[in-house]
């Protein structure tokens, strides 16, 4: 299995027990013994690759999979697809590992402004609406052994972004961009600001020169156990004017953005979920070469959220623009060197969806 239930917690050998009541799973020799009732299971998938056959679950917010290199008889394998079925499981087709994944992963994460769900309205349809909802990061773009979820109890990707498929509006004029005080998103814009070097006054991320964006919307949350682990999620905003967006711009150019906001996010999730905001300060700036015309900065920052059974995990953030867009995205992997080359993949398929001619300005 992977990752382990516990922090350097035993992965082989794994003995999966099931009854009506949950799953037993025996780890490591001699065994170690944990119970987990189904109502804490969620996204059960059963996926087959040849022989291969992969169980996969989200536990307390965390994605696990449950690999069996050896063949199934078929009277075995109907009797787990029974099971898992039974549960809300659900098999997955049969795809070719690499071709199928190497689409997998990026998450936007919902900037500026766009924290505070409390201050948002619901939006009309119009072909602006119509547009930003496609730029979002879907289901085509991670095909092959993926959940997804719209709950906001999904993933803890959720604390940052506002409700999946929801798109809310704000009046600019009147929207400030100040998180409320104490929260753990104030404090992190706080360390954003210190990082970065910049001002409160004149801050267009955190800060009182914000200018909020006009309508946003988040995608689903996608899940996947392979490239390691890993959890994605975006959200496309789309401003009243490019002004706006070029002065974040301005601002987001800076030589330590990607890791300054890395890190402040990373305590924004951090202090969703904990008592404290760490302050965290081991980010690092994050390379993303696209080829679409359009402006991109990168971040990753270590997190270990042991509470939740979430350690040694790379929160990963890209910001995008073009035109009215701002598209932000992040990720939660186990290994960033394995789902490198896949954040950039769909970093490029989330910019070339800006720049295309089928986006619509107002």
């Amino acid at each position: 299995m992977r990752p382990s239930f516990a922090p350097h917690g035993p992965t082989k050998p794994v003995t999966l027990l099931f009854d009506d009541t949950g799953v037993t799973q025996l780890a490591g020799a001699p065994a170690v013994a944990w119970q987990t009732p189904w109502s804490e299971v969620a996204h059960l998938r059963l996926v087959r690759r040849r022989e291969e056959v992969t169980i996969v679950a989200v536990v307390a917010t965390v994605l696990y999979q449950w690999r069996r290199s050896e063949p199934l008889s078929r009277a075995q394998l109907d009797e787990l697809r029974t099971v898992l079925s039974s549960h809300g499981g659900r098999e997955m087709p049969r795809s070719r590992r690499n071709s199928a994944l190497a689409v997998a992963l990026v998450v936007t994460l919902s900037s500026f402004g766009g924290y505070i769900g409390g201050l948002f309205s619901a939006a009309p349809t119009s072909p602006v609406v119509t547009a930003l909802e496609g730029v979002n990061l879907n289901a085509r773009d991670v095909s092959g052994a993926w959940a997804s979820s719209s709950l906001t109890s999904s993933s803890l990707l959720t604390d940052l972004a506002t409700t999946p498929g929801q798109v809310v509006s704000t009046d600019p004029a009147t929207t400030t961009t100040l998180a409320a005080q104490g929260s753990p998103l104030a404090l992190a814009g706080f360390h954003f600001q210190r990082c970065l070097g910049v001002a409160s006054v004149d801050d267009r991320i955190f800060g009182l020169a914000g200018t909020a964006a006009r309508y946003q919307v988040s995608s689903p949350v996608f899940f996947s156990p392979d490239l390691g682990g890993i959890q994605v999620e975006s959200t496309a905003q789309y401003y009243d004017s490019p002004h706006s967006v070029d002065l974040d711009v301005a601002e987001m150019s800076r030589a330590s953005f990607g890791r300054c906001f890395a890190q402040s996010l990373g305590d924004a999730l951090v202090g969703a979920n904990t008592s404290s905001t760490p302050n965290l300060t081991t980010g690092a700036n994050l390379s993303t070469p696209t080829f679409a015309k359009g402006w991109v900065r990168g971040g990753d920052v270590p997190l270990s959220l042991p509470t939740l059974q979430v350690s040694r995990a790379h929160f990963v953030v890209i910001v995008e623009s073009a035109g009215h867009y701002e598209v932000t995205l992040y990720a939660l992997v186990v290994n960033l060197s394995c789902t490198r080359a896949t954040i950039v993949h769909l970093a490029n398929a989330l910019l070339a969806r800006m720049t295309s001619t089928s986006v619509v300005s107002a």
